[in-house]
């Protein structure tokens, strides 16, 4: 599918290919393109090369903290929405994440009717 066929491209970063996949399909549904990638290094990369209009992004990631992505994002792309996710609410609280400027915080699993509502105000 080309990016240009929606009209939103939304850059998903996890290290669980199931997570990816289901984003996949949601996405599909919610008519955006998605690019996905599963470490925070070829995340840049791909926000480099590509015109994204919001990361979804998982807190832990094997190499670089997801909170450290979130940092690099904002301090290059300060206005591209974030949602950050977690399986570890113990980790990181919503005011945290709020604080380093992602825009919604939820704890997995996700619930998928306040993740369309936050994606919505996003774009």
């Amino acid at each position: 599918m080309s990016a240009k066929s929606y009209a939103k491209t939304v850059l998903v970063v996890d290290d669980d290919p199931n997570i990816i996949s289901a984003f996949e399909d949601f996405f599909q549904k919610e008519e955006c393109c998605i690019i996905s990638s599963s470490s925070a290094e070829s995340a840049m990369e791909l926000l480099r090369q590509h015109s994204v209009d919001l990361i979804i992004t998982d807190i832990r990631l094997k190499e670089q903290s997801g909170l450290t992505f979130l940092l690099e994002v904002k301090r290059v792309w300060r206005g591209l929405p974030i949602i950050v996710m977690t399986g570890y609410p113990e980790v990181i609280t919503e005011s945290d994440v709020k604080h380093y400027g992602a825009d919604f915080f939820f704890q997995k699993p996700l619930d998928l009717g306040k993740l369309r509502d936050a994606i919505r105000k996003c774009f």
